[in-house]
């Protein structure tokens, strides 16, 4: 029938497989021993691939069984089958596993993620995993990637997303910023040199804290968060910081925060991996080590999370 796949047209493997024991020890004794089966079930399934392909494999005689000329000749097609199927097993088993390959933006990989993979490369030593930097969100269909790390609403088409952390959005600067006169109220932030981001505005910020956006200021741009992150770390001026990328930061005392004051971010990180095939082990193992990664960061004392900001 056209259009019909090979597999479709083959008789079941297991039969296949019978058959070529029995051809082998021409006696189907001692192809139901070495198979663990018995005498009538070898028998059934020789007479059932028989019906099947529409001719005879043996000539059975009182003494045993005999190969037909077809039987000789498939016996020796899937005798070579077999075997190209255990030489392929055992290449496979001795090569090594592909890395995990895994898609993060920039400066969540810089941040968060590369200082913690020491402690999965201990506890896992047998999973490699493979970084790639990218402000991209994957796609899973052209590229060879296993698994993202993105932020945004958790909508994705074709993916599954899962929550990674919520995001609060606070100041952070270097505790040696002019010279460790750091201000302690939002007007005296408002007056201070800040650091600016299309990605994190500033007047949004202040806005729901329920202030009035001070005036445009002068002052350095950036427009990758890594870079703003490490211009603040080099006391250049006050930056704003979701809470995940500037934590270790924070804990590090390379940043430090000059005010309590926090702003609930309306997007979060989410772990995104493709929602058609069934997640690898490998894959899972990872996701559940950054689910708890992310689950051991502790807000820092005095932080207020307020209603949304981009």
């Amino acid at each position: 029938m056209m259009g019909e796949s090979r597999s479709q047209r083959l008789p079941p493997l297991a039969a296949l497989r019978t058959f070529e024991a029995a051809a082998r020890h021409q006696n189907f004794s001692r192809a139901a021993d070495e198979l663990h089966l018995t005498h009538g079930a070898i028998s059934h399934q020789i007479k059932a691939l028989e019906r099947e392909l529409g001719f005879a494999l043996f000539h059975r005689k009182s003494h045993g069984v005999q190969l037909t000329g077809s039987g000789r000749q498939l016996a020796d097609t899937v005798r070579d089958a077999i075997d190209s199927i255990a030489r392929g097993i055992e290449e496979v088993r001795g090569r090594p596993q592909r890395a995990l390959t895994v898609s993060v933006l920039p400066a969540f990989a810089a941040h968060w993620l590369i200082p913690r993979l020491a402690d999965f490369g201990t506890r896992h030593p047998d999973i490699d995993i493979n970084i790639r930097a990218s402000p991209l969100l994957t796609d899973f269909a052209s590229e060879d990637v296993d698994l993202a790390v993105r932020y945004g609403g958790g909508k994705w088409p074709g993916t599954h997303a899962v929550l990674l952390a919520d995001e609060d959005v606070f100041p952070v600067c270097s505790p040696r910023f002019n010279d460790g006169r750091l201000p302690k109220t939002l007007h005296q932030l408002a007056r201070s040199r800040l650091l600016h981001t299309p990605l994190q505005p500033w007047a949004q910020w202040f806005e729901a804290l329920g202030m009035t956006a001070p005036p445009p200021q002068r002052g350095m741009a950036f427009a990758e968060t890594d870079i703003l992150l490490r211009a603040a770390i080099a006391g250049l001026g006050i930056a704003l910081s979701r809470r995940l990328l500037a934590q270790p930061e924070l804990e590090a005392g390379r940043l430090v925060r000059p005010v309590p004051h926090a702003v609930r971010a309306d997007r979060s990180y989410y772990i995104v991996y493709p929602d058609h095939i069934e997640p690898s082990p490998r894959l899972l193992i990872f996701r559940d080590w950054l689910l708890e990664q992310a689950r051991s960061l502790t807000s820092a004392e005095g932080q207020h999370a307020t209603r949304q900001t981009a």
